[in-house]
This record gives structure tokens, C-alpha cells and sequence, in this order.
């Protein structure tokens, strides 16, 4: 079948959970079932019996019944895959609640011997969630001394990883009542990096971790489970209106697949006809999880890097073109809240753009290892390539910021011919840090005498890979440089006339669709503007304010 149910299932699963001893409501015995029902009694979250235990019963009844069905986890009822795999998830997220209120009680009773055991089932689970979280928490809890004068602020932190686990601050509760109050969940119009959304698309811009943990498993070589991920999601679910409704999950292979994209174009016709497949992500992605192609006998680390970098800046940033899309299509109806859910077109651009992990304040996280979708990307490349703003993140984030708040205004007034040359400024911007990051791996990798197609080559190629359809239809001659230098085959010496050459071949294509070249800035091995005269010379003669103009310039040539 398509899941592998050999040696356990829904009884085995439910009958180690009770164990031997436990009965409804009772604490009293040796099992996880009333070990959550004793960490509810502290936390207020309990009605007869943990409301955790309640919902992992409802969860155990739901998923028995999908085993029922006839041809379950088959090919011929491949639904009922992604049915069970969402009530697993449902499951283990229930079953973090009383890892984390043990772990919360023993903070506040100061007890460090029983804050170290609860700590090591809590925090290598918080490595799914947001880096910067993790490493702080990792370093308070797991370090030599727990410091209980930091409760507060590791509590807080704690807290903020609710939502990544699939958990609401009432799942939690308060402890004693109020020793810990209940915290907020997050609502409607928190921001992203400072786009503040007036529509619910928190769950949208998850998706982020869904590449984040995509990233993990691949990289610890669990491939089936990384392809299950992959397949099915995690942690981005779609609205429902009510708790009878099916609960599923958006997920990258249904991005990769959805026809949706094909209202893309023309890039998603670039990208089509340069793979000659119209699946052409999806591929990629298949082929280094299950083994196969190009990267299939490379090293996990490798593999990984293709798998990632595929779903971040190829299938994802052709989904957000195809979000833009419709955001054209509803202002020309005047209906910006016509999508699933009711939310806002344009929210869900700035979602699929930012994610959930860059937090709600100007730039994204200070932490660059944090995001995982393009504006990630940008500040990442920002610090190599010179191209800081003056709040210390990148200035083409800032450049997509005021054009993301543009597009939101226009959209709303329905000025539908601004809203159009709005979205060609942010298609072409948005392939800046893809250029700067292909140019960062010619810089790694002319290094090399010939390519073993190892992680930097992967990083190379891929990345190269999501701008060259796009560059091709624009200047034929600066994609084929690219190509030749940037994808290649093992045995062959990689970037073999140089980063520089690649760098000029970008430039030629920037200049064909009206971005300054300052955009992309320099390295001190590469300079995107050499054919101005040097990035420091061009940064003198062209204020930022420049750079602006030309893509709006752009944009409108593009449109008109």
C-alpha cells in the first residue's frame, strides 16, 4: 500500500497511551493518559478528563474509521493517505500539551533536575519551529544551569511556540490559575515584517514550515517521511467553518501541481518550456527524495539543498505569481475577499512571500536562519552583496515593501491598471536575491577543479535553475552563459569562465528589463555592476531612489 501499516496501528497506538492501569479521568495511573490528566488538574484544561485525552480519543475514533474503508492507503483510495496522515499530526500535537505544561510546572517549582528531564522531550521538538526560539531555548534549558530568574522570558518564549505545534494558548490553559496567565493567540492583523494583513492568513504563511521541516528530514535522510511532508503538509490547514468540516492541510506538492499556476505567465510558460514539463518543481523535488536523476546518488546534504531551495524559490514564488494573478482577477470583478476563507487576495501574496518566521517587525528576524521563503533570501544575500538598507535588512525587502503596501491600497480601490504594473515591479524584483544567491555559488564554486556534485554545486545549480527561464526570455546569449557555467554535470569543472562572467551575463539580462544593477550590488569576489564602472562607483552616481524608479519604470513598459 501507500502507507505502511505493518506492525501497529490505531489499537496498538491507543492502547500505550492508557496503559494497563488507566481509567476516565483518573490520574492516578502509569500511563501518558493519566499523566495528561494530571498536568491538566494544574493547568485548568480538563473537564472529567484532560482535554487533550478527550481530543486524542475523538482523534483515535476518527482515524479508525478511515482504516475501515475499503482499499484504505491504496492506490485505489489515495485519499484515505492523506486523511490518516492528518489525523496523526492532529494527534502528536495533542500529545505535546502535557509535555509542556510538566515542563512549564517544573520551571515554576524551581525543580532543575525535573526541568532538565521535561526539557529533553520538549526542546529537540521545538527544532521544527522557529531557529531563533530553538537555539534560545536549547542554550537556557539544556545548558549547564537553568537560571529561574529567566522564567518569565523563557515561559514567554515557550509560549510562542504554541502555534507551531498546532496548539492555541487555551490548549496550554493558565497555570494555577494565574501563577502563569493563558497567553493570546495570534489575531487577525498580526503582521509580517510589518504587512499588516486585515484578514486571517496566519495559516497561509505557515507554509513556511512546512519547508523548514521538509528541510530536517531530508537532511537527516528521512526521505519517506520528508516526501510524506512534502505531500500532504503539515502546518498550513485550510479554513473551515465549522468542526465538522474535513481538516486539510495545504501542502507543497499541491502548490507544485495546482493548475493555478498556469495564470502565472508569461513566467510560468518561461519556466514550462525551458523544462520542457510542466511539473517541472514537483520533478525536481521527487527525483532527489526518492533517489533518482541528477542529484539521486548525492549526499544527503546535497539532496537536501535541491529539495529546499525547489520549494522555496520555484514552486513557491510561481505560486505567489499565481496569487497575484488573482488579485488582478478580483479587482476587475471589485471583489478583493473573493478566495477561500473570505481573506484578502493581497494578504495572501505578502503570506507566500514573507511566512510565518520572520515575525511581525520591520526587516523579518534578525535571526537569518528563521525565514525560509524569498524575502528570507533577500536579507540573507543582503550582508554578502552590500545591499543593506538603513535599518540593517535588505533594500530590495524595503523595495518590496512599499510596493506590497501599494498593491494592497490599489487592490482595495480597485485601480486595477496601477495594481498590474505594481505586480510586474514585484515578479522581476523578486528575482533579485534568487541572482545574487546563484552569484554567491559561482563565487564557491569556481573553486572547484571539477564538480562532484556536492552541496555547493546543488546550491548553485538550483538557484540558477529558478532565475534562467526567466532571463532566457529576455536575453537568450546571458541565459546560455549562465547555463554553461552554473549547471553542469559531475566530472566537469564548474563556473569554468569565472563568477565575474557570470555576473556580466546577469547584468546584460537586468538591463534588458530595467533593474539597476545596484540591486544586486557586489561581493569582494564579484560585482554586479562592473559594467557600470564598479557598485561602489554606481551607488554614487545612482541614489536608492533610482533604483525605485526603475523598477516602477519597468513595470510599466512591461504592462503597457
Amino acid at each position: 500500500g501507500l502507507f505502511q501499516l505493518g506492525g501497529g496501528g490505531m489499537d496498538e497506538f491507543i492502547a500505550l497511551w492508557i496503559s494497563h492501569d488507566g481509567s476516565t479521568g483518573t490520574s492516578g495511573g502509569s500511563g501518558l493518559y493519566s499523566l495528561t490528566n494530571y498536568a491538566a488538574e494544574l493547568f485548568g484544561t480538563e473537564s472529567g478528563e484532560a482535554n487533550a485525552n478527550t481530543a486524542i480519543k475523538q482523534l483515535f475514533h476518527e482515524g479508525t474509521v478511515i482504516l475501515s474503508f475499503p482499499n484504505v492507503c491504496t492506490t485505489g483510495d489515495a485519499r484515505t493517505v492523506s486523511q490518516l496522515w492528518s489525523v496523526v499530526q492532529r494527534m502528536t500535537s495533542q500529545m505535546m500539551v502535557p509535555l509542556i505544561q510538566l515542563l512549564i510546572d517544573s520551571l515554576m517549582e524551581e525543580n532543575a533536575e525535573r526541568v532538565k528531564f521535561h526539557a529533553l522531550a520538549v526542546i529537540p521538538q521545538v527544532s521544527q519551529c522557529r531557529p531563533s526560539i530553538y537555539k534560545k531555548l536549547k542554550a537556557e534549558l539544556l545548558g549547564n544551569t537553568v537560571s529561574f530568574a529567566k522564567n518569565q522570558e523563557i515561559i514567554s518564549e515557550l509560549q510562542r511556540t504554541y502555534d507551531c505545534f498546532g496548539l492555541t494558548c487555551a490548549d496550554i490553559g493558565a497555570y494555577k490559575q494565574d501563577q502563569v496567565p493563558q497567553c493570546e493567540d495570534f489575531p487577525i492583523n498580526y503582521p509580517m515584517a510589518e504587512y499588516t494583513p486585515t484578514t486571517q492568513v496566519h495559516s497561509h504563511a505557515k507554509i513556511d514550515l512546512d519547508i523548514l521541516q521538509v528541510r530536517i528530514l531530508t537532511s537527516l535522510q528521512s526521505y519517506s517521511f520528508a516526501k510524506y511532508l512534502y505531500s500532504h503538509g503539515r502546518n498550513s490547514p485550510l479554513p473551515r467553518k465549522s468542526s465538522e468540516d474535513a481538516y486539510e492541510l495545504r501542502s507543497l506538492e499541491k502548490f507544485a501541481l495546482t493548475p493555478e499556476r498556469e495564470a502565472a505567465n508569461p513566467f510560468y510558460n518561461d519556466f514550462v518550456e525551458y523544462f520542457d514539463d510542466i511539473h517541472y518543481g514537483h520533478t525536481a523535488v521527487i527525483n532527489a527524495l526518492q533517489g533518482k536523476g541528477k542529484y539521486g546518488a548525492a549526499s544527503p546534504e546535497a539532496r537536501t539543498e535541491v529539495v529546499a531551495n525547489t520549494c522555496a524559490y520555484q514552486i513557491m514564488y510561481m505560486y505567489a505569481l499565481a496569487e497575484m494573478a488573482d488579485a488582478i482577477q478580483d479587482c476587475q470583478s471589485k471583489d478583493a475577499l473573493d478566495n477561500v476563507g473570505g481573506v484578502h487576495s493581497w494578504d495572501e501574496v505578502a503570506a507566500f512571500l514573507i511566512g510565518s518566521l520572520e515575525g511581525p517587525t520591520e526587516g523579518g528576524s534578525a535571526d537569518t536562519d528563521d525565514g525560509q521563503l524569498m524575502w528570507n533570501l533577500a536579507n540573507k544575500r543582503a550582508f554578502q552583496f552590500q545591499t543593506l538598507n538603513e535599518g540593517g535588512y535588505s533594500t530590495t525587502n524595503s523595495k518590496l515593501e512599499d510596493l506590497l503596501f501599494a498593491g494592497g491600497g490599489e487592490l482595495d480601490a480597485y485601480n486595477c491598471a496601477s495594481l498590474k504594473k505594481t505586480i510586474a515591479g514585484i515578479q522581476h524584483i523578486l528575482l533579485i536575491p534568487v541572482i545574487q544567491s546563484t552569484l554567491r555559488y559561482a563565487v564557491e564554486n569556481e573553486k572547484l577543479e571539477v564538480s562532484n556534485l556536492d552541496k555547493t554545486v546543488a546550491e548553485g545549480e538550483t538557484f540558477a535553475l529558478s532565475v534562467i527561464p526567466v532571463i532566457k526570455s529576455y536575453d537568450a546569449n546571458a541565459a546560455q552563459v549562465i547555463v554553461e557555467n552554473m549547471v553542469v554535470d559531475a566530472g566537469v569543472k564548474p563556473v569554468r569562465d569565472g563568477a565575474q562572467v557570470v555576473a556580466d551575463a546577469f547584468y546584460e539580462a537586468l538591463d534588458e528589463f530595467g533593474i539597476s544593477c545596484l540591486f544586486v550590488g557586489a561581493s569582494s569576489q564579484v560585482d554586479a555592476c562592473r559594467k557600470e564602472g564598479g557598485f561602489s562607483a554606481s551607488v554614487q552616481l545612482k541614489p536608492s531612489g533610482y533604483i525605485l524608479s526603475a523598477v516602477l519604470i519597468a513595470a510599466c513598459v512591461i504592462v503597457l
